[in-house]
């Protein structure tokens, strides 16, 4: 049962799927949290052959990972079944999830995205004879690469922009441009409403 009312709780037997949910919603939050760190911190002691798929890496995680939390809100037609429906309903009452307030979390076109990079590739390739894939444009980036990058999403459907601090992605024929600092912001939003909720059940 969701809250009743902010800081009124009332337990009628869904405490454990509550307890679930909190921990992997913090876990998910927390593990975006560090990809983002690391996306402000290049760290060549790791395995990676070059920083591209040192980036690379932390994006694709990123991307699951605000795919995971939108997957415990955000109802779809794929949720036929009532019970999930309503689970949903009862974490966005829980956690004060409200789209408006956190619209690139509600957002899933970022991880359909990444989910079906592949495909977009294949599609590329045929159309355009090139190959898409993720892209990184840094201070070292050439200018005129850098504006082909960023104006051409549909033969370039993935790039990290570190110099404006934004992933550049394309759904279908949708552009997706996710603020990195404004990301974070909803992170730490949504990890304050988690952790208060946290705190209600383990004194309840």
């Amino acid at each position: 049962m969701p809250l009743i009312a902010k800081g009124v709780y009332a337990d009628c037997g869904d405490m454990a799927f509550e307890i679930e949910t909190t921990y992997y919603l913090n876990f998910q939050i927390l593990s975006s949290l560090v990809s983002l760190e690391r996306l402000d911190l290049y760290d060549d002691r790791f395995w990676w052959e070059n920083r591209f798929q040192y980036y690379h890496y932390y994006c694709d995680h990123l991307l699951f990972s605000i795919g995971q939390i939108s997957n415990r809100f955000i109802i779809t037609s794929r949720d036929r079944n009532h019970t999930i429906k309503e689970r949903k309903r009862f974490n966005s009452t829980n956690y004060q999830f409200v789209e408006h307030v956190f619209p690139i979390l509600s957002d899933k076109r970022a991880r359909n995205m990444m989910e079906h990079i592949d495909e977009h590739n294949q599609s590329i390739i045929e159309s355009h004879h090139g190959v898409g894939g993720f892209n990184l444009i840094d201070t070292e980036t050439d200018s005129d690469l850098a504006n082909d990058l960023r104006s051409r999403r549909d033969t370039h459907p993935y790039t990290l922009d570190l110099v404006r601090r934004e992933l550049l992605l394309r759904w279908k024929n949708d552009d997706v441009t996710i603020s990195l600092e404004k990301l974070r912001d909803e992170l730490l939003a949504l990890q304050s409403n988690v952790k208060s909720f946290a705190k209600i059940i383990s004194g309840f």
